[in-house]
């Protein structure tokens, strides 16, 4: 059961990995197309007619063992992955209509919260919290990319130089954009575009 943001005290994340572990990662078209062209076709599958990202027996491909995300550090999270715990809507999907609203500048939402993260604490809300679910809502607006409040540190990535990183290789694009082409008026755009740059897949 999702809880109604004003129940929580406070979030932050701890890189535990459970987020990139136990759930199915929803792709939007165009983070499809990116992900298919840059790091390799394998690694997004179709499910009735829905992009995910395929994962590997139950992790994440691209969880590091520090926990922590590649496709952050290459500037191409899902916003699936940006917005967990918060589920973010115009309506109130999950009931407790006066509990779940917040409004701010950009209007009023309905916001729910996944309890299982291990980085939410229940309480009287914090104004920390209230900067993390605006910054939430920019990013399921499109009005922003960069996680600040929402995400955990990547100051620590620089003290990973043990960390084994992927390998890229080029690879052709023509699967996923013969199967996203209808969903994206700009495919012809992406396809004329293609081969001026590398196309690239993970080792």
């Amino acid at each position: 059961m999702y809880l109604p943001w004003s129940y929580i005290h406070s979030f932050e994340c701890n890189a535990c990995g459970i987020c990139c572990s136990h759930f199915s990662v929803p792709l939007r078209p165009n983070e499809a197309l990116e992900i298919s062209r840059k790091l390799g076709r394998y690694y997004v599958e179709i499910r009735k007619d829905r992009f995910f990202l395929r994962k590997e027996s139950r992790s994440c491909p691209f969880l590091l063992s520090s926990h922590l995300c590649y496709l952050q550090m290459l500037g191409m999270k899902p916003r699936a992955c940006k917005l967990w715990p918060f589920y973010i809507f115009k309506n109130p999907e999950y009931g407790r209509r006066e509990e779940a609203a917040f409004s701010s500048k950009l209007g009023t939402f309905y916001i729910y919260v996944d309890p299982r993260c291990p980085g939410i604490a229940v309480g009287r809300p914090t104004e920390k919290l209230m900067s993390a679910i605006e910054e939430a809502v920019e990013i399921w607006l499109g009005l922003r990319r960069e996680q600040v409040l929402t995400t955990s540190s990547l100051k620590a990535l620089a003290r990973m130089g043990h960390e084994s990183m992927p390998k890229i290789a080029p690879i052709e694009d023509s699967w996923l954009l013969s199967s996203i082409g209808p969903q994206i008026p700009e495919i012809g755009e992406l396809r004329n575009q293609s081969h001026r740059g590398a196309l690239y897949r993970l080792e």
